[in-house]
């Protein structure tokens, strides 16, 4: 796909995500190339890495994926830029380095990916990520996480939220119904933090506070078992609504009428769902995760240990007012919407992709 800006725009080759696998770095890809054609000056072609769960038998795709890089070194093409959400990510790097091209790379993850827990694969990553002429990082807490090496510049960017939410009105909390409403919303997974969403359901329950709680998501079949398996446990069906999958808009609806998201998840980096969330009115609480807390620092929200989770969430659920929560929320909905206007993104992407070629 190609967008023509001009007969001056710069040609931007986009590396990164899987059509079969569609998450966040795929929305990241499609959203800051919508927000760059806006701005105008840029050609845009897309090359999908396809290594989303990378094994041996998606060996193939990759080998045809860099055959296909390689033969851009016959176009005009001034600037790779990549997404680093898996170690294989990087050789894209490497080759359209090799290939004489001036490359920027983007990090889509945190310490706690695999390329970066292991020793080993840390400083293949490092290595590799040599070969970029420019880190454009997501969160300023990346370079506290990730392994990156100290002779390439950097540049901050920024992620960009669903046009849906930025372009809605702003959220009347006084609407919402009078109990508690909280949400929880992801690929659901107990390293996600599903389940002890639902043990903080259960934990209101015991404590008497009224609230009514919505889990959407996807999940394997032995998951979503498990999952109904707790709710029915602590007899929470008529206060636990399973929404599985919903759409983006359905998301968006979703969010407007909850208080708080529930997001203690282990392994999300930068979690864009707090920032969603934030945009809507909703407070969000999450587990103590660097990206989280800048969120939370930056704007409102709580953080909570990883060794008392449930129970913590619990008691601050059970010791504030749900007026507060919305009022606290609310007041800053629009400072996240202005930070994260495409306009805005737009601006500081275009920033780090032409930084060296002045």
């Amino acid at each position: 796909m190609d967008l023509d800006q001009s007969e001056r725009a710069m040609h931007l080759l986009v590396i990164g995500g899987s059509p079969d696998h569609l998450g966040g770095v795929e929305a990241f890809c499609e959203r800051s190339g919508i927000a760059l054609g806006r701005l105008g000056g840029y050609k845009i072609t897309y090359l999908a890495s396809g290594n989303a769960f990378m094994n041996f038998s998606r060996l193939p795709k990759l080998l045809a994926g860099l055959r296909h890089l390689w033969s851009y070194r016959q176009k005009q093409v001034d600037c790779v830029w990549v997404q680093y959400a898996s170690l294989p990510d990087l050789i894209y790097a490497a080759i359209a380095k090799l290939a004489g091209f001036h490359v920027v790379v983007t990090p889509h993850l945190g310490s706690n990916w695999r390329s970066q827990e292991s020793r080993l694969l840390r400083l293949i990553s490092k290595t590799l990520l040599r070969f970029a002429d420019r880190i454009a990082l997501i969160s300023p807490t990346q370079e506290l996480e990730i392994a990156l090496p100290r002779s390439v510049p950097r540049s901050p960017i920024r992620n960009f939220l669903p046009s849906g939410i930025l372009e809605s009105p702003v959220v009347d909390t006084s609407t919402r119904p009078r109990e508690l409403q909280l949400v929880h919303s992801g690929r659901l997974s107990e390293g996600k933090g599903t389940f002890l969403f639902v043990e903080v359901c259960a934990l209101l329950k015991k404590a008497g506070t009224p609230f009514f709680a919505r889990i959407t998501g996807a999940a394997d079949e032995q998951t979503m078992e498990q999952l109904h398996g707790a709710i029915a446990h602590h007899a929470l069906e008529d206060q636990i609504a399973v929404m599985g999958r919903v759409t983006e808009e359905q998301l968006f609806e979703l969010l407007r009428g909850s208080d708080v998201l529930v997001h203690l998840s282990r392994i999300d980096s930068y979690p864009l769902i707090v920032l969603e969330s934030l945009a809507n009115s909703v407070f969000p609480v999450c587990m103590e995760l660097a990206g989280a807390r800048d969120m939370t620092e930056t704007y409102d929200g709580a953080i909570v240990t990883v060794a008392d989770a449930a129970h913590e969430t619990a008691e601050l659920l059970t010791t504030h007012p749900v007026s507060d929560l919305r009022r606290r929320a609310a007041n800053v909905s629009k400072a996240v919407r202005t930070d994260y206007s495409w306009d805005n993104c737009a601006r500081a992407l275009d920033e780090a992709l032409r930084a060296d070629m002045r």
